[in-house]
């Protein structure tokens, strides 16, 4: 299938987000280059102030220290959505759950899909994080739906490893998250692929891969609410969104439009 892959090491991490504070549009941009990107902004703009973070911490820290007062109100908005998350009690839980694990030798994914229309164009994206290193992977679909992407994300990022490995997945796919936790997943491969009605479920192609993955890796799987302010969420919010909206995608040659299996939310 093709993909997209940026490799990063740690003296060539990409920074998640850049902060315009004085530019033409004050605001929060999750890449340096393109239309959306923060160059814009600040490129030939007098006396222009901005700066680039690896972490949400980072950016945050940074705006607080700022004199400039009041924040334009993007970044007003912004900066409180971004404390009452450090607040919560599952941040710094997840935050320490992960620094353990990549302590200890393992591997972080973050995944994320999206389809256009729902089914309509797609996009994948994984964010992996290993010791010292950062990748990110991306790709799409011309016809496809969000529930595939969602679970396709995950099967990119897997693929991509060598096994052995211990894997921390995070998702914000209830689709996925349920399958995998709640036995779901096990029941279809014990049951032949089959739905109690007797009917094979949707997206069998991609369970069975999926699966197969599954028994390779040792994978403990995470859920998080999507849009909550997590870093490496909406990065790869941004890379799947950007994927579904390229022109000449491929075909999705496991979509079928006649057989969908809608899990719970």
């Amino acid at each position: 299938m093709p993909l997209t892959l940026w490799a990063y090491t740690m003296g060539k991490r990409q920074k998640l987000l850049y902060l315009v504070l004085r530019g033409r549009k004050p605001g929060v941009y999750l890449a340096w280059e393109g239309l959306e990107g923060a160059k814009l902004q600040v490129d030939g703009f007098a006396n222009a102030l901005y700066r680039g973070f690896y972490t949400t911490e980072e950016a945050v820290h940074w705006l607080k220290a700022q004199t400039e007062r009041p924040l334009p109100e993007s970044l007003q908005e912004w900066l409180a959505k971004q404390e009452e998350a450090l607040a919560s009690s599952s941040s710094p839980s997840l935050r320490s759950k992960i620094e353990n694990h990549l302590r200890s030798g393992g591997t972080v994914i973050f995944t994320d899909g999206c389809a256009l229309g729902n089914p309509g164009p797609g996009g994948y994206a994984a964010v992996i994080l290993r010791d010292s290193a950062r990748e990110e992977l991306s790709g799409g679909f011309r016809s496809t739906t969000n529930n595939r992407m969602e679970l396709y994300a995950c099967i990119a990022a897997l693929e991509h490893l060598q096994p052995p490995a211990q894997v921390l997945l995070i998702t914000d796919s209830a689709y996925v998250f349920r399958a995998t936790t709640e036995g779901w997943l096990q029941n279809w491969a014990t049951n032949g692929w089959k739905r109690r009605d007797g009917k094979t479920i949707q997206n069998l192609d991609l369970w069975q891969r999926f699966h197969r993955l599954c028994q390779v890796f040792s994978v403990e799987f995470h859920w998080i609410k999507g849009h909550n302010a997590t870093a490496e969420n909406e990065r790869c919010d941004h890379l799947a969104l950007s994927s579904a909206q390229q022109s000449e995608l491929p075909e999705d040659p496991g979509y079928s439009q006649r057989n969908w299996l809608v899990l719970p939310a």
